[in-house]
């Protein structure tokens, strides 16, 4: 049921055209303060704006932390102050906006409260942005991590974000890490994956779980070029490991312990569901859905015929065609069953879904669409197609029901319930938003966080 209208045909990921006429306006009024290509002009901000050397800082303790948080929390943020902006550090930019100044795919960027969490392949960075402090970078200990990708193309950073999960009532931020042992003799070095949890409150190390990986004899270099925290449920983390054919480790948090590995390429975990290919993930029909806690089989298709499965929530997965729908179409998958529900058979040939964390899928095509579905029932709650109506909108985060983007006018919010516009001048279009904090782009070329002040 369509209740609004749009008009201009472009990228749902990309601003309009006033927008970016806005954007190379202030660019060029600031290039003697801007950096080029992804770095952060880090030398031309003052201290209040800046991030402190980690190396004058000593690790908050708990109460500090509770003290920091003295932001107004609003649930979910709608107006952000573009004048405090926090610069943060060029990993969480690089090899991720193009130079349009869109995201080309997700930030490595946690929000936690007030501090943002930046994982890169060596390291993961802690700034808290309602101080402007770096706190102490936490690295991997068991061997030699894999090199940092800061001069890479847009789209070629394969490091993703850390996760946020609830263990006894506490918040840990938990990221992976590849490292790579000494080769001794004959004896070729091994990898090993490094996971370590962080108290979300204080930026400090709470355990590492280190397990050493199998040769990957298979795979043509020999090694795993990355890993990625995919999910979690019932405190057992779920691991996809870059390597041919493929690999996945749970790791159990309240055992710190793995609780089990196998030749699996996980694509998402729903609810107490791991849902991937059970071998080379590459042009492979076969799909299966795990059990989170132990790997054991939920279901299994081997001629199932779908690809690119992403997270839709607590209980479903979603994509967009498939080897047997080569016109497109939106579908979702019930992570614990299989079972495939078409919602826009071969009407859409590509686009993206966001979950909010509640109860509704945010999703986009390529021509400026805009729908969402109730991650409860599965059916449709709204849809927006292109008509003079309405300006497209290209969506840059989805949460707690609020659709950020950007329209031809300027960054707006919508109501994720209605797709109506709920705020018309936010300040920014965050790409990762929680109650206190926003990310965006800042004029430097690089992100800062802006903080919630409506």
């Amino acid at each position: 049921m369509a209740i609004g209208t749009y008009t201009d045909r472009v990228s749902p990921s990309v601003p309009g055209r006033k927008a970016n006429d806005i954007i190379m306006k202030i660019r060029a009024a600031l290039c003697c303060l801007a950096a080029s290509g992804l770095l952060l002009a880090s030398a031309c901000s003052d201290k209040s704006g800046t991030i402190e050397d980690p190396a004058e800082e000593s690790a908050a303790t708990s109460d500090e932390a509770v003290e920091e948080i003295e932001a107004d929390p609003f649930d979910p943020p709608m107006r952000f102050d573009t004048a405090a902006g926090v610069p943060l550090p060029e990993e969480a930019a690089a090899g991720n906006i193009n130079l349009a100044g869109n995201a080309v795919q997700p930030l490595p960027v946690a929000l936690s409260g007030t501090k943002a969490f930046i994982a890169s392949a060596d390291r993961l960075q802690i700034v808290d942005a309602a101080t402007a402090e770096a706190l102490p970078a936490i690295v991997p200990e068991s061997g030699t991590p894999m090199d940092p990708a800061l001069t890479v193309f847009a789209g070629d950073n394969p490091i993703q974000a850390p996760i946020v999960v609830t263990l006894d009532g506490k918040d840990l931020v938990v990221v992976p890490f590849l490292t790579t042992g000494e080769a001794v003799g004959t004896a070729v070095a091994h990898q090993s994956l490094e996971l370590v949890a962080v108290d979300a409150a204080t930026g400090a190390e709470a355990f590492r779980v280190v397990s050493e990986l199998p040769i990957p004899e298979e795979d043509a270099e020999g090694r795993y070029a990355n890993a990625v925290a995919k999910g979690e449920s019932g405190g057992v983390v779920v691991v996809d490991l870059d390597v041919y054919p493929a690999y996945t480790v749970a790791v159990d948090l309240n055992a710190q312990a793995v609780a089990w590995e196998q030749v699996f390429a996980t694509e998402a975990v729903a609810g107490d569901t791991v849902v991937g290919i059970p071998g080379e993930r590459d042009f492979n029909r076969h799909h299966s859905g795990l059990a989170v806690a132990d790997g054991t089989v939920k279901w299994d298709a081997p001629d199932f015929g779908y690809e690119n499965l992403r997270p839709a929530g607590p209980k479903y997965v979603y994509g967009f065609g498939g080897y047997d729908h080569i016109d497109g179409g939106l579908y979702l998958v019930e992570a614990a069953t299989g079972t495939v529900t078409s919602l826009e058979a071969e009407e859409r040939d590509s686009g993206t879904c966001r979950f909010d964390g509640q109860t509704t899928l945010v999703c986009n095509d390529t021509w400026g669409w805009l729908g969402a579905v109730n991650t409860e029932t599965g059916e449709w709650a709204w849809e927006l197609d292109p008509t003079p109506e309405r300006s497209s909108v290209g969506i840059t985060a989805v949460w707690h029901g609020a659709v950020y983007g950007n329209a031809e006018n300027g960054p707006v919010v919508l109501d994720a319930l209605t797709g109506a516009d709920a705020e018309t001048a936010p300040g920014i279009a965050p790409w990762v938003v929680d109650e206190y904090v926003g990310i965006a782009q800042d004029p430097s070329g690089g992100v800062s966080t802006y903080p919630a002040i409506g």
